[in-house]
């Protein structure tokens, strides 16, 4: 089992989102689950790591992405940084 939290700006856009977009909220939150009990996020086939960045990874799920940090202790750490939909201006102030 994994360790899945958002950042404040994450958490936001999320409940944006829910007002916005209800059915691409539930997928997030149904995917942010499935993140919490799979055995190895990088191992997802939506995943791709960012370039330039050592650990970060983004996740694509329709027209949005979610952006997130891994950590690997014992178990993963997953940092959700960021979720938005896919523009110019999705991977910038990363």
């Amino acid at each position: 089992m994994n360790e899945v939290f958002l950042t404040n700006e994450a958490n936001k856009s999320l409940e944006k989102l829910k007002k916005s977009n209800p059915k691409q909220h539930l997928k997030i939150i149904e995917f942010l689950n499935i993140l919490e009990n799979i055995e190895n996020p990088r191992a997802l086939p939506n995943a791709k790591i960012l370039k330039g960045f050592e650990n970060k990874y983004r996740w694509r799920l329709g027209d949005y992405r979610v952006i997130g940090n891994i950590e690997k202790n014992e178990f993963y750490i997953v940092e959700i940084v960021k979720i938005d939909k896919r523009n110019d201006k999705t991977y910038k102030n990363l």
